[in-house]
């Protein structure tokens, strides 16, 4: 299990995707890729360099037998999708939460499974289909819409702002303790599927 932050955080992730690792941490091995504090310039020049970081972490887990869930957020999304594309990541599952991408975009053969967990409230993923984008960050909607490109079986979208008991409605807030002792089983099982 490898969880990735998105762009903007100060803490390495720990109050957004590092809150998953205690839930992930029972069944599985769970390893941070922390990439600093990056601003919304650093995220056009520095992604495709934490890409290859995470490609070189995945290869180095394949070749010692374990299979790897790789769970972004946000920006991180954007990291795993340029691993996959540039470099051909082998993942056996991918997860994005609010993931800042376009909504369309596949999730490439080297990929297993794909789950796409949304907010249809996600405004900071609305916003930045308006970002110009590049190759290193192909921002948009998908955050707030799910997946929307060509169907695979191998994707499941996860709306969780109305198709759960407890709802969570904005770019971050499922991470959340009130939000995150339900959707972190949630994610947790569905990743571990």
């Amino acid at each position: 299990m490898i969880l990735i932050h998105g762009f903007n955080v100060w803490d390495g992730g720990a109050a957004s995707v590092g809150n998953l690792r205690p839930f992930f941490s029972v069944n599985s091995v769970c390893l941070m890729l922390r990439y600093g504090h990056f601003g919304l310039l650093e995220t056009r020049f520095k992604n495709k360099k934490i890409a290859k970081r995470l490609h070189k972490a995945v290869t180095s887990a394949h070749k010692y037998g374990f299979k790897v869930v790789v769970v972004g957020h946000s920006n991180g999304c954007a990291i795993i999708h340029t691993a996959v594309k540039k470099y051909k990541t082998v993942i056996d599952k991918v997860v994005y939460i609010n993931p800042a991408l376009k909504k369309d975009l596949e999730p490439g053969d080297s990929v297993a499974a794909m789950d796409v967990w949304h907010s249809p409230s996600d405004k900071a993923v609305r916003w930045s289909k308006w970002l110009p984008a590049s190759n290193a960050r192909p921002w948009g909607e998908m955050g707030a819409v799910g997946y929307k490109g060509i169907p695979y079986d191998k994707v499941r979208n996860f709306d969780k702002e109305n198709d759960y008991d407890v709802s969570s409605s904005k770019h971050s807030d499922v991470f959340k303790a009130e939000k995150l002792v339900f959707f972190g089983g949630e994610i947790t099982a569905r990743a571990l599927e």
